[in-house]
């Protein structure tokens, strides 16, 4: 018999979306930011996701490159934050069209969850 997986009830996806972040800015306004994130799995009403960006800098977080910029039409080099994040589905956007995983770095992030304490 196949032993479960102890994420067996999570949905897998592929998709880039947009999450809406709010921020308080300096000044004391509430603002928000779109920052695309990379859902790669789906709980019910939560997407399980990391964030890609292009700065190799983010305060207090890992960011490792990916092998290659999800965004096609995008030469710059690419990181998603070693940062596993979950989030209701209402704060995130359509689906963004024709941007596309590598699988070696799809595997990367998929294996930096499994090793998390969840």
């Amino acid at each position: 018999m196949k032993k479960k997986s102890k994420h067996a009830s999570l949905r897998r996806k592929h998709e880039f979306r947009y999450h809406d972040v709010e921020y308080v800015l300096e000044s004391g306004i509430k603002a928000n930011v779109r920052h695309p994130a990379y859902v790669f799995l789906e709980k019910g009403n939560v997407y399980i996701y990391v964030t890609i960006t292009h700065s190799d800098n983010v305060k207090n977080c890992l960011v490792i490159e990916l092998k290659r910029n999800p965004n096609h039409g995008d030469n710059s080099k690419s990181y998603w934050v070693a940062s596993i994040k979950e989030d209701s589905k209402d704060h995130f956007g359509k689906n963004i069209q024709n941007w596309k995983i590598d699988p070696e770095d799809d595997a990367k992030i998929r294996a930096f969850f499994e090793n998390e304490k969840r």
